[in-house]
């Protein structure tokens, strides 16, 4: 019984697969009606040919199956060995209609198409896709002259959202694999894969080849889940690094996005030997920002500081302070003349 399922679904894989050009590799089973001693097994070789009884080499290059069986009917008759021969060819084995998979696959390979394969069978035979696999899969379909290519939601496929698709002979899956997005004030921005060695916020931002001249030591993480809300972590890289709070080395989790701003500044002007914009650093007092700007010129005094800084609305107030105001980013320090 089980002879017989088998036969049946290899002549339904035959069937569906007549359209398509043998090739090297491919096991052909060639039967005649009537004539069970000319019964083959024969494999075609590297240059296309099979040996057949009676007519010897015959080419089936770029020949599909029933162009195969016209030509050994043809040359049985032509030869005059039978007269108007049934010829039938099942293919036991179609090496030469693959389809490769690679990427994040639990075993990576080509697979031989017996019978029509969907995208879900294909990564089935593959093993199924890794735990650092993602649901982003590329289908590269080669033509005579180019590619195309198609980019598939696994999940939609598997939720019943989108059908299937039907792989064919000579396409690429690739299984792409969980990625980081690593934006900003980083030297190379773009997307990371998630790694056995990369799998945390200082992972990536050393795969980003590390924060810029111009970066700041507070980075956003930003994880955007399926069926949950978006959660933004800040993390501050100077208390993580000096393990002061290394719990802040978050894990990261595919679509995650680490967003690195610019440095914060604060600005001062008028009495202090240089003037101009300096970076910010928390818990900064006024005394300290003196002491960045060249400290107070010859015509400077500690009397009389003022502050800008920013109010809720976005709007600059100003505000009288001394050197132990603690500053805030963006405030503007000025530093009035002293009158003798």
């Amino acid at each position: 019984m089980k002879t017989l399922i088998l036969t049946f679904l290899l002549c339904i894989s035959t069937q569906l697969l007549a359209a398509n050009q043998l090739g090297a590799g491919d096991m052909l089973r060639i039967t005649v009606y009537d004539n069970p001693d000319l019964t083959t097994e024969t494999r075609v070789t590297s240059d296309d040919t099979i040996n057949f009884p009676l007519i010897g080499e015959v080419s089936v290059a770029g020949k599909s199956v029933p162009e195969t069986e016209k030509t050994i009917a043809r040359e049985l008759e032509k030869q005059g060995f039978l007269r108007n021969p049934q010829v039938n060819i099942l293919v036991t084995e179609f090496l030469s209609q693959q389809v490769s998979i690679l990427g994040n696959v639990t075993k990576p390979k080509r697979i031989p198409l017996h019978r029509e394969v969907t995208l879900t069978d294909a990564l089935a035979l593959a093993g199924g896709i890794t735990q650092l696999g993602s649901d982003s899969v590329s289908i590269i379909s080669k033509n005579a002259d180019s590619a195309d290519k198609k980019k598939l939601n696994l999940t939609e496929i598997l939720n019943g959202t989108r059908p299937d698709v039907m792989v064919s002979p000579g396409d690429i899956i690739y299984v792409h694999g969980l990625q980081v997005s690593v934006l900003g004030a980083v030297n190379n921005p773009g997307k990371y894969p998630i790694t056995d060695e990369a799998t945390t916020v200082s992972d990536f931002i050393a795969l980003a080849g590390g924060i810029s001249a111009t970066g700041s030591d507070e980075v956003t993480l930003t994880s955007n889940q399926p069926d949950s809300e978006s959660k933004k972590y800040v993390i501050n890289l100077n208390e993580m690094f000096t393990a002061q709070d290394a719990g802040q080395n978050l894990s990261v989790q595919e679509g995650d996005v680490i967003y690195v701003p610019r440095e914060p500044k604060f600005y001062i002007y008028g009495e202090v030997n240089n003037s101009g914009a300096y970076r910010y650093e928390k818990g900064m007092t006024v005394y300290q920002a003196l002491a960045i700007g060249g400290g107070l010129s010859s015509r400077g005094t500690e009397n009389g500081l003022t502050l800008k800084r920013k109010n809720a609305e976005g709007q600059f107030v100003t505000h009288e302070v001394d050197g132990t105001t603690t500053l805030q980013k963006d405030d503007v320090i000025h530093v009035k003349e002293a009158f003798f």
